[in-house]
């Protein structure tokens, strides 16, 4: 029997809601700089929770069987790590595990650093455990999967208010603008075809052909902005006012040469000389059109586009339009913290581009009938089939783990987009849309989606000279088991061709 508590690793997944924030002053892929913010808070252990065998094991197993666990810091991924406080043998920390920390174990005899019985935790990163809610209870006895609709998440953090579409056809007005100090030497056709058919193309594989995004050029020339490229600061860190202000300068260059009737997004692309426009963001404030519609969502973009990570870039901040948001630290850790290299909203050059099974759940492009529900203790088989792969078919398994937080599981493979991935197999994650994104102080950044890394002592694949691919090997292959630590136990138990058999063996609490 294991009691339902959550780990303090997952209190991430408890927190307060926000589905989408965006970095700074309301605009999307900028990270503010950082100031301090201190936080303090006790997560309560709960007595009789054995530490189990298995893959977090330690290496050289202390004799004494009560060890007092003290929380001294992150590791180099930037997750918690863990020390006995007091026991009565030598003992190795495990301080080289970047997912789940150890099981805390109590015992009411136990001598902690303050001398007194019980265990003693000092919390970090700083977390909130005050709104923190026990994971529901089974509703029923059956082990069966049942369809998703039963813990499909609420829409308070699944609907598609103000978004732009996600189904259908989105259309995505192309506006390109120069300045008097760096008027453009090139034309707007060739940059149009340029970022316009890999991007769409993109989104058509990726969303099964549920999605066309329909290119439409602004007039047939840039666009003479009034000010300087300087004058309008769009690097990292512009405020929400001087976003808006570049964005309505643009339009007012267009003037009535153009309509903008039936468009569902707007682009403003400066010229690739103007190095001074070095960054790209999204924001979702209404802007009106010299022809006076209304557009909710806009995108500007800047040499990141042309220089750093190409016409994904497109695709990464189009994302953020349609209800995505980014899966990289806020708080200055490394891109890779919490997806690694799975989905492009985290790593725009990702090893595994395509978007995990959640953000498709999300946006339309997999149905409720293709997402396996485990709600009751037991053990069930699944049949997935590949993320990369059009099919009506299952495609992922959810195991909801309270009212917003989720255990979701989805085959990665090397089919369509992610033909150069690394690391195949199941991916395991944490899903988590209520989970406050933080800025500041380093850490405070929990993350909506977290990867849970099966391969805690590797490297990675892929780039991993400086830990940037240490989650990219992170799926299951067959006949590999990992016990997420949360009484969830998942174990590949057959591949019939791209298919995975998957058993998840939900423990009773």
């Amino acid at each position: 029997m294991r009691p339902s508590w959550i780990p303090p690793v997952l209190t991430f997944a408890l927190l307060s809601p926000v589905l989408a924030l965006p970095h700074g002053g309301g605009d999307f892929c900028q990270r503010p700089p950082p100031s301090t913010v201190t936080v303090t808070s006790t997560t309560t252990l709960v007595p009789g929770y054995v530490k189990p065998t298995g893959p977090h094991q330690n290496d050289n197993p202390h004799q004494h069987d009560v060890p007092v666990y003290t929380r001294t810091g992150p590791d180099q991924h930037g997750v918690p790590t863990y020390t006995p406080a007091s026991y009565s043998s030598t003992y190795t920390s495990e301080s080289n595990y970047p997912t789940l920390p150890p099981y805390p174990v109590y015992n009411s005899t136990a001598v902690g650093p303050t001398g007194t019985a019980g265990p003693t935790e000092v919390p970090w990163p700083p977390v909130k455990t005050e709104t923190s809610s026990v994971i529901p209870e089974p509703s029923s006895s059956s082990i069966e999967p049942v369809p998703s609709a039963s813990c499909r998440p609420s829409a308070q953090y699944f609907d598609r208010v103000d978004k732009a579409p996600s189904v259908g056809t989105l259309r995505a007005a192309f506006l390109f603008v120069d300045f008097p100090d760096f008027p453009a030497t090139t034309t707007v056709q060739d940059l149009f075809a340029d970022y316009t058919t890999a991007p769409s193309a993109l989104y058509k594989t990726m969303s099964y052909g549920k999605l066309t995004l329909e290119p439409v050029l602004i007039g047939d020339k840039f666009h003479r902005m009034p000010l300087n490229s300087a004058d309008y600061n769009m690097s990292r860190g512009f405020s929400t006012e001087e976003h808006l202000k570049y964005i309505n300068d643009g339009l007012t260059a267009v003037g009535d040469s153009a309509s903008f009737e039936n468009i569902d997004i707007l682009y403003v692309l400066p010229p690739p000389e103007a190095s001074t426009v070095t960054t790209s963001a999204a924001t979702a404030s209404n802007v009106t059109t010299p022809d006076n519609f209304v557009i909710s969502n806009s995108i500007t973009f800047g040499q990141d586009l042309y220089n750093t990570w190409g016409y994904k870039t497109l695709n990464h901040e189009t994302g953020h339009t349609l209800g995505l948001p980014d899966l990289y630290p806020y708080d200055g850790r490394p891109t890779t913290t919490f997806a690694g290299g799975f989905d492009l909203m985290g790593l725009v050059a990702a090893q595994s581009p395509d978007f995990l099974a959640w953000h498709k759940w999300y946006l339309g492009w997999i149905e409720d009938s293709q997402v396996d529900c485990v709600i009751d203790a037991g053990s069930t088989t699944h049949r997935i089939s590949p993320i990369e792969i059009a099919s009506d078919t299952t495609k992922a398994i959810a195991i909801p783990l309270n009212e917003t937080a989720y255990i979701f599981a989805e085959v990665r493979s090397k089919n369509g987009i992610d033909d150069e991935a690394c690391g195949t197999g199941l991916l395991l994650y944490i899903a988590d849309p209520a989970v406050e994104r933080k800025s500041e102080p380093e850490g405070a950044d929990l993350g909506s989606i977290r990867v849970i890394d099966t391969k805690p002592k590797s490297v990675g694949c892929g780039k991993t000279n400086d830990d940037s691919g240490v989650l990219n090997d992170a799926p299951l292959l067959l006949g590999e088991s990992w016990d997420t630590e949360l009484g969830i136990i998942v174990t590949v138990k057959e591949v019939d061709g791209d298919d995975y058999v998957v058993e998840v063996e939900k423990l009773s609490r």
